[in-house]
């Protein structure tokens, strides 16, 4: 392995990350036809970094050359690493539901080589199933996910696994589930926690949001972590909107929520500051502008197909007095419908028609038990909050289900 490319990774891990980024750049030109496999390998890392740190443009520059370039050489395994980085900007940028296929391919893919890319494709896959809500995909995922992704060796995503891992719990089983874990990656201080608030730039706000309630002082300790880590990483812009995001929190400065959203080069993690913001501003008496800032949030998670979220930021609205018609904010329940079981799709029918659970349950010849157990995965599924919600808008959502699949 070239030296740089070498040291490159050990910067990476140390936390210093533009002295990575530049390393990884010397050790990629030196083989800007793509000729060696050596430099193709320093090319593919250095796009996984790029990505990482959110570098959207040069990312593209240095994909528009190793594209080919794997294509060229043919080696299997930079192929895996190849669909692994196009996976990951496609979903960073677009959403996760994007990328399953690729995701999924990497995770079939044979070989000891890819074992570090196939930890990640897990977490993609996990990563896209609680974006849209399915928290059972989302945990048989979890579940899957190798230990060495979390204790191992591997430099790939311990420390987004861990995060992953984490939001998944506490989605599925609630806050208190999770609070010792999170406190236990938080007091460790150690790698794990680290790489989290070096490459995922939601994860100090989502942190200082968890512990808020629990522990000012421990809230505050992240936010100085989440500056720390910008500032020795070389104050790439998107850990400096990181750092402002957990800040901002801790603070209660809707000056450093509106920087972190207008700086971020993640869409998720801006609308995430964006929804921060609009919270922050209804709790000042400021509606208006709440109600401002939650719909700018509410597209931002739409773009990137991130239905749980969206669902949340509609109930958020609907709290204020903003409610919509379905056909203009679709694009969260579509997903939904379409994960549906026939036995869900039946019970979803008759409820919506009006029946209880009991009518339903003796036309369908089950029981009332099982139409309420269907009824609350329909409800998980739709990002639905009861039957008279299901009720008004059942006829439309399955309408628009059956356009697609034309």
């Amino acid at each position: 392995m070239d030296w740089r490319l070498k040291s490159s990774h050990e910067r990476w891990l140390e936390g210093n990350l533009s002295p990575a980024v530049r390393l990884a750049r010397q050790a990629a030109s030196h083989d800007r036809d793509g000729t060696s496999e050596a430099g193709v390998e320093a090319e593919l890392w250095l796009a996984l970094m790029l990505i990482r740190l959110r570098h959207h443009d040069e990312f593209d520059r240095t994909m528009a050359g190793v594209e080919p370039a794997v294509a060229r050489i043919g080696k299997p395994d930079q192929e895996i690493k190849l669909k692994l980085v196009q996976a990951l900007s496609q979903g960073i940028r677009g959403g996760f539901s994007n990328v399953t296929e690729q995701a999924r391919y990497i995770v079939d893919a044979p070989g000891e080589a890819v074992e570090g890319c196939r930890s990640f494709a897990w977490v993609i896959l996990a990563l896209e199933a609680l974006r849209r809500g399915d928290l059972r995909t989302a945990g048989d995922y979890a579940r899957r996910m190798s230990a060495e992704s979390v204790l191992g060796n591997s430099r790939f995503p311990r420390g987004l696994t861990a995060w992953t891992l984490v939001q998944i719990e506490e989605a599925t089983h609630g806050p208190e589930a999770v609070a010792y874990m999170v406190e236990r990656l938080i007091s460790t201080g150690g790698w794990i926690y680290q790489d989290l608030l070096s490459t995922e730039p939601g994860s100090a706000a989502w942190l200082v949001r968890f512990m808020m309630p629990r522990d000012d002082t421990t809230a505050q300790a992240i936010a100085t972590a989440a500056r720390g880590v910008c500032e020795r990483g070389g104050d790439p812009p998107v850990l400096d909107a990181a750092a402002c995001h957990a800040e901002g929190l801790v603070r209660h400065s809707a000056a450093d929520l509106l920087f972190a959203a207008t700086h971020y080069g993640d869409p998720w993690a801006a609308a995430s500051a964006r929804e921060d913001l609009g919270v922050m501003l209804a709790g000042h008496g400021a509606p208006a502008q709440a109600i401002a800032a939650l719909e700018h949030a509410l597209t931002g998670y739409l773009a990137v197909q991130s239905s749980r979220d969206a669902a949340r930021l509609k109930r958020r609205l609907h709290r204020l007095g903003r409610t919509y018609h379905h056909a203009r904010w679709s694009e969260e329940s579509d997903v939904g419908i379409r994960d549906l079981t026939k036995t869900e799709i039946a019970v979803a029918e008759l409820v919506a028609q009006g029946l209880s659970n009991t009518q339903a349950a003796g036309q369908l010849f089950i029981s009332r038990h099982t139409v309420a157990y269907h009824l609350r995965s329909i409800f998980r599924k739709l990002q639905l909050t009861s039957r008279v919600e299901l009720a008004r808008t059942w006829t439309e959502l399955h309408r628009e289900a059956k356009q697609q699949s034309v």
